[in-house]
């Protein structure tokens, strides 16, 4: 990200560069965005679309209370992080008045508000970085409603995912590996946008130099298995990560925490390949792995210990909801359902070969209505990773809620 250089103090020549932030999100337009979240519908939580108009409507209020236009653009500047961070908003100037108040409370952080050349800069108690001499919003691009900068090696040090209290542990697991994957990073960049039929996610991360990540990045992709499909499907994706030590460490982790509420034989994670191909529909999913020869057995091993069922070579990991394995020589098969039924069983255990064109990457998941516009892929790009997705509007209202009650709205139910 460019370094802001801060001029200026008339009738001097003198020059300051700013510390650059730990992270920097530029937005287009409030009024803007909030329409395009919108269109996430229910699939976030329920009423999703009128805690969007809520949250924007109190928060274009409280803006213009302190003489800020987040019609226009506006960039959010996180120098630290911490039980006090050091945050600076900078928002075009609404009018040419006077600024309405000149303080304000947010989520426990106390902020001041300056004003000059048409600007209106509201920096957090303690922060003492210089007026800036550049408008908001002039690293995006056409198209972009949002723009994220983050230096990944500042957040690690001022930040740790590790310290968010839960209960949960294989969710404490997966935090403890996101601030493991930090340490790796040098910085990531991310893009929001949308057009008349997708909203689209760009995610591009850049390994420091030197690092494991990097390294991994270069290795060649594992074997490309079997790749299926049933009738009925809706998505197809496919997985092809080589699975390092910390990989699967972290899967044997997360599958022995997950204790009871985890399916998987926890061996899974140690002879995998690394591939993967799901195919899943509404009600129904078929996901085959890779499994390393010599260590078939002791999959098959781990898998007989669970209840055999009357389809012969089928085991039970899960009656509700109902999840069947099946392992293989070279592969463990899971067939999920809500309904599994003979008939039901027959279509999912007889699958057809996927004949459409994939791309040679890391993964990609495709939505098979429209294979030529992937929901996501990644792929490892000159030593970047590079991470997009997208998807119709009629994707997001097919999925149920992530959350059972509204956001910032009484449940009326």
């Amino acid at each position: 990200m460019r370094k802001i250089c801060l001029l200026c103090l008339i009738g001097m020549l003198v020059s300051a560069a700013a510390a650059e932030p730990a992270a920097r999100f530029e937005i287009a337009s409030l009024p803007v965005v909030s329409a395009q979240v919108s269109r996430l519908e229910n699939c976030i939580a329920p009423r999703f679309r009128d805690s969007v108009a809520a949250a924007t409507l109190v928060l274009t209020m409280g803006a213009a209370q302190l003489g800020m236009d987040l019609t226009r653009p506006w960039e959010i500047s996180f120098y630290s992080f911490g039980e006090k961070p050091s945050v600076r908003i900078t928002a075009f100037a609404l009018g040419d008045g006077e600024l309405f108040r000149k303080s304000a409370k947010l989520l426990d952080v106390r902020f001041h508000a300056n004003r000059q050349r048409g600007l209106v800069v509201l920096d957090s108690e303690g922060l003492k970085e210089p007026f800036p001499a550049d408008p908001p919003g002039l690293g995006l691009q056409t198209g972009e409603l949002i723009r994220g900068s983050i230096q990944a090696e500042a957040v690690h040090r001022h930040f740790q995912f590790r310290t968010f209290n839960t209960g949960n542990n294989p969710a404490r697991l997966i935090l403890c590996g996101v601030d493991e994957l930090l340490a790796q990073l040098s910085r990531a960049e991310v893009v929001f946008s949308a057009d008349e039929t997708f909203l689209k996610l760009d995610l591009s991360v850049t390994p420091r130099k030197q690092s494991a990540l990097r390294k991994w990045m270069e290795q060649p992709l594992p074997h490309k298995g079997k790749i299926e499909v049933y009738p009925g499907a809706e998505t197809l994706s496919v997985l092809r990560l080589n699975p390092t030590e910390t990989l699967r460490r972290y899967g044997m982790l997360y599958l022995e925490l997950a204790g009871r509420n985890n399916s998987f034989p926890a061996v899974w994670a140690a002879a995998s390949t690394g591939f993967a191909a799901m195919a899943s529909g509404r009600d129904n999913l078929r996901l085959s792995a890779g499994i390393i020869p010599d260590r078939a057995e002791s999959v098959r091993k781990a898998v007989r210990q669970y209840k055999e069922t009357p389809f012969a070579g089928w085991f039970s990991l899960s009656s509700d909801p109902v999840l069947l394995c099946f392992p293989a020589a070279d592969r463990i098969i899971f067939f999920g359902s809500s309904r599994m039924d003979a008939a039901n069983l027959r279509a999912l255990s007889n699958p057809m070969e996927y004949r459409g064109t994939l791309l040679d990457c890391p993964f990609v998941c495709l939505d098979l209505a429209r294979p030529e516009k992937p929901l996501a892929q990644l792929r490892f790009d000159k030593g970047i990773l590079r991470l997009k997705l997208q998807a119709p509007d009629e994707w997001f209202a097919s999925c149920d809620p992530l959350l059972e009650k509204p956001i910032l709205l009484p449940d009326k139910r």
